[in-house]
């Protein structure tokens, strides 16, 4: 029994190292400065990584200390300083496969593992604010949305509001419209991949698994803001205007509102700009 689970801990120990070799390997010009890496220091980085990876998806364990950068006094940058390396196609966490029954294995650890089937792969928070068509179609519509008669509902007002302005570029129209169902995806919401539409799924809850993160001070209209995580999962989500506001829904009614700063929030950027 003893060595049964000392044999799956081993396991999901290995996977991790595996995804996060992969990850080197596809993020850092090739996989040959893996091999100058002290394995002790790896595992740090990797732990590091894999834990930004989940609480950026579920949230942070309550009590917990961050996993991000620590604030800084810097200013948003404009998007033209943003050099970023290429990303692999799929996120390698992704491929994380968890025993449920190995006891070093946790609830989190489970979770996480399942929010990584969809979730992009993440970076340290972004520090350029966004641009361009859709992210003005997007302040537009915010406020706009509610006199068009749209849906008072958390989920469907991200949805209707992200999607209508992601597909300004191809209709020449920034207008609201109804997104299509939600289908299952991988790196949902990523803004450094080309798409037709940005479609997120059904719920807040899975909405947060979306985009990439942002910092507070770059926060552009078009990002989504998400607070009040319970259960691993966000039950709050607005729609940025800017660093310092959202508009949401409360109790049936949209109100704009501050951007919480004494709650644990995260801002998720799913719109793609261009300069």
């Amino acid at each position: 029994m003893a060595g049964g689970s000392s044999s799956g801990g081993s396991n999901g120990t290995l996977r991790l190292i595996v995804v996060v070799a992969v990850l080197l390997i596809c993020c850092c010009c090739g996989g040959g400065i893996t091999a100058f890496v002290p394995m002790g220091e790896m595992m740090s980085v990797g732990k590091r990584h894999y834990n930004l990876q989940c609480d950026t998806a579920l949230g942070p364990e309550p009590g917990a200390s961050t996993t991000t950068a620590p604030p800084t006094t810097t200013t948003a940058s404009s998007p033209e300083s943003a050099a970023r390396q290429q990303r692999p196609e799929t996120n390698p966490y992704a491929a994380l496969d968890f025993d449920a029954d190995d006891p070093n294995v946790t609830d989190r650890d489970l979770a996480c593992q399942s929010a990584m089937k969809t979730a992009p792969l993440q970076d340290e928070p972004w520090q350029e604010i966004n641009t361009g068509p859709a992210v003005a179609c997007a302040a537009d519509l915010a406020l706009r949305y509610p006199e068009s008669g749209g849906t008072a509902t958390l989920a469907d007002y991200a949805r209707d509001v992200i999607y209508s302005a992601s597909i300004v570029g191809s209709t020449g129209q920034c207008a609201p419209t109804r997104a299509p169902a939600a289908v299952a995806m991988e790196n949902c919401g990523d803004p450094t991949r080309v798409v037709a539409s940005v479609v997120l799924p059904a719920t807040v809850g899975d909405q947060g698994y979306c985009g990439q993160l942002v910092a507070p001070e770059a926060a552009s209209p078009g990002d989504l803001v998400f607070w009040e995580y319970r259960d691993r999962a966000a039950t709050r989500v607005g729609i940025a205007l800017g660093p310092s506001e959202l508009v949401t829904v409360d109790s049936g009614k949209f109100v704009r509102l501050t951007i919480p700063q004494d709650a644990e929030i995260q801002i998720k950027r799913v719109l793609g700009g261009s300069v």
